[in-house]
């Protein structure tokens, strides 16, 4: 499996980049420290002013500075801290939930199984990004209303995955034979059952970790998600949404506000996407030379 891993440059690209990002989390403190007058508040990006139109890049500020002079440089490491969090958070509740669900629906089978399908199937009716619109809209808004509103609406296909998996294994052998031993339904989904399925949902969520991130963005860039001023790369972007198109006749003139946090998203999200891949070629059994 290592030389496989190693074989596969677009694997190790992406770990290359996850530790990159990891590494700014980690070291956030070091690389932008926080302000005097912030240390209370780290993820709340200092300020330089009230000037309206951004600043660019400079030797004090080497991101730039967005409309309200928020510090992009400060804005897009402290934001990397977010992302983790945010992504961790919602795709480890999220697929708690799916395993729960549809481990439960599966080996039950029967009237249980389609009720808990029938559920499923209502909650995938609702678009998601609208649905999380709404949910967010009626807790209010706030970084932590977007994850309880991202959680609501992202577990179900972590259940309709497991399930799938454990129909095909649970009418096997060594599922009967831990059946007619006695062990418990329990021990039989967590020590049979699980290990020969659970693999398709880590894949999916691996992948799913910067589809978080990106929606977290972007419900920020709508006012939804993190207060105004706190390190989230969605609100950075929002502070360029007025200087997009530059100033008349040049319109790269505010290329800073935007390319560093998109960069960053970007990067982000192709480094989970890549170790999507990896995890696939690890841990799937019939492609494992």
């Amino acid at each position: 499996m290592m030389k496989k891993l190693l074989r596969n440059p677009l694997s190790m690209l992406g770990f290359a980049l996850l530790a990159f990002f990891i590494i700014i989390a980690l070291l956030a403190p070091i690389i932008a420290p926080t302000p005097e007058r912030h240390k209370h508040e780290p993820y709340r990006i200092p300020r330089y002013g009230w000037q309206i139109t951004p600043t660019p890049p400079s030797e004090e500020h080497p991101f730039g500075l967005t409309q309200g002079q928020h510090d992009i440089f400060y804005g897009v490491v402290w934001g990397a801290r977010t992302a983790f969090f945010v992504g961790l958070v919602v795709v480890g509740l999220s697929c708690a939930i799916g395993i729960v669900v549809g481990a439960a629906s599966a080996y039950i089978g029967g009237r249980t199984d389609e009720i808990i399908m029938r559920i499923v199937d209502v909650f995938l009716s609702f678009p998601f990004l609208i649905a999380a619109v709404v949910i967010t809209c009626v807790l209010g808004k706030g970084l932590d209303k977007v994850m309880i509103a991202m959680v609501c609406f992202w577990w179900m296909n972590y259940a309709r995955l497991l399930r799938g998996s454990i129909l095909q294994v649970k009418e096997e052998e060594f599922v009967l034979a831990a059946r007619a031993a006695g062990v418990s339904h329990v021990k039989i989904i967590i020590r049979h059952i699980l290990p020969n399925t659970i693999f398709p949902v880590l894949i999916s969520a691996s992948m799913d970790l910067g589809s978080v991130v990106v929606t977290a963005a972007g419900l920020s860039f709508l006012g939804l998600g993190a207060p105004e001023g706190y390190a989230d790369w969605g609100q950075m972007i929002s502070f360029s949404r007025n200087w997009l198109l530059g100033a008349p006749g040049e319109p790269l003139k505010y290329w800073y506000t935007v390319i560093y946090p998109g960069l960053a998203i970007v990067l982000f999200v192709l480094a989970w996407n890549l170790i999507g891949d990896a995890a696939r070629d690890i841990l799937d059994p019939k492609i494992q030379a």
